[in-house]
C-alpha cells in the first residue's frame, strides 16, 4: 500500500475515533442535564452509561488497530 493511500485509511480511522468520542460526550452532557432534573430511574442511567462504554470500547479497538497497521 502506498503512503498516500495509507494516510488516507489512517485519516478515515482517526476521523471515526472522534466521532465516537463526540458521541461519548454528546451523550455524557444529555446524561448530565437528565440526572439534574431528578427524574431518572437508576436503569435508565445503567442503560445509557453502557452505551457510551461501548462507544469507548470502539474508539481502545479502533487505536489497537491503527497501532497495529502502522
Amino acid at each position: 500500500m502506498n503512503k498516500d493511500k495509507l494516510l488516507k485509511v489512517w485519516n478515515l480511522d482517526l476521523q471515526s475515533v472522534s466521532m465516537s468520542a463526540q458521541n461519548i460526550q454528546a451523550i455524557a452532557h444529555t446524561l448530565n442535564t437528565a440526572i439534574k432534573s431528578e427524574q431518572l430511574d437508576t436503569e435508565y442511567v445503567t442503560d445509557v452509561v453502557n452505551i457510551m462504554a461501548e462507544f469507548a470500547i470502539a474508539i481502545v479497538n479502533k487505536a489497537n488497530e491503527i497501532e497495529v497497521e502502522q
